[in-house]
């Protein structure tokens, strides 16, 4: 019940307007509703990872929305993965040029998949049948899967290195490999992949050594989501049942990065725009003036059960 208005990456754009049809728990790094990735009230579950080679499409009649806030969108209008491939009638996904884009790994209750990458300019997904291995790194999926397919490349299970493609294979050979009769829990299996793939210090971005920062398991069948990060191991999960997702209730937020384990849903606090002006202060090469915008944005939703 809440009418959101997109920031556009373009300076002169048609932003899209929605009302938000679903609730969602998301992961921010650049403040509310500008998620990197989350899971709604109906266990659609929406991630983006970097991808050099996308190509967002060009200015046309769609109205717009930026490359991290299509998550949120996805989120609040979304149930199914068929939902969210044929929203690019809807609306055209933008990106700032000086920013590298992402692609999508996006799943729902029932268990479908999808990979959703924006290539020279047009939507590229596989899904079902054309996506045999529910994995996706940080190359596109076409090469992906096809690096894997190909016998005559040796790809130990342990690997090293911090090489895309590497990695997908050793998540996907690792998923194949669990057992359902195993007396290891899905979700331990589950940290244990994204442990052998994440980010250990080998890469480097901006002249820094790549680690990875929080890592996140979502039980989309019982609506639940743990999580731990790289400053404290500690497993911590919450329920979505234990939220109230109507418009007419605060919003709460948690500082992912404090010092609890288990069940977090106690240390939820209402949000403020201090709090979001804090995250902020954060950002590196981001001009003072989009960060107000930034700042800002979240007082222009409105919620309309009030």
């Amino acid at each position: 019940g809440v009418v959101k208005t997109a920031r556009s990456d373009e300076k002169a754009a048609n932003p899209a307007t929605w009302t938000s049809k679903y609730g969602s728990v998301t992961f921010n790094q650049i403040g509310r509703d500008l998620p990197w990735g989350g899971i709604n009230e109906t266990g659609l579950v929406v991630e983006i990872l970097a991808l050099y080679e996308a190509k967002f499409p060009p200015p046309d009649e769609r109205p717009c929305i930026g490359h991290v806030q299509w998550v949120q969108y996805q989120l609040d209008n979304c149930s199914k993965v068929e939902e969210v491939i044929a929203s690019d009638s809807q609306v055209r996904i933008s990106k700032p040029p000086q920013v590298k884009g992402g692609h999508y790994l996006v799943c729902d209750k029932t268990g479908n998949c999808a990979s959703i990458e924006f290539l020279n300019g047009k939507l590229v997904f596989h899904t079902k049948k054309t996506m045999p291995v529910k994995v996706l790194a940080n190359s596109t999926y076409a090469e992906s899967i096809a690096f894997l397919q190909d016998e005559q490349i040796e790809k130990p299970p342990n690997a090293q290195g911090n090489v895309s493609l590497f990695r997908f294979a050793r998540a996907a050979e690792m998923l194949k490999n669990y057992s359902s009769r195993s007396s290891q829990l899905v979700i331990e299996h589950a940290f244990d992949i994204i442990s052998n793939v994440r980010g250990n210090g080998i890469g480097y971005v901006l002249g820094e050594p790549l680690y990875t920062q929080w890592s996140i398991v979502y039980d989309m069948k019982n609506l639940k989501v743990y999580f731990h990060t790289r400053g404290n191991e500690q497993i911590r999960y919450f329920a979505l049942s234990s939220f109230d997702f109507s418009c007419k209730t605060p919003v709460t937020i948690l500082d992912i990065n404090t010092n609890l384990s288990g069940d977090v849903t106690n240390n939820f606090v209402n949000y403020t725009h201090k709090a979001n002006r804090d995250l902020q202060k954060k950002l590196l090469f981001v001009p003072p003036e989009e960060i107000e915008k930034l700042e800002n944005y979240p007082e222009s939703t409105v919620c309309m059960d009030k």
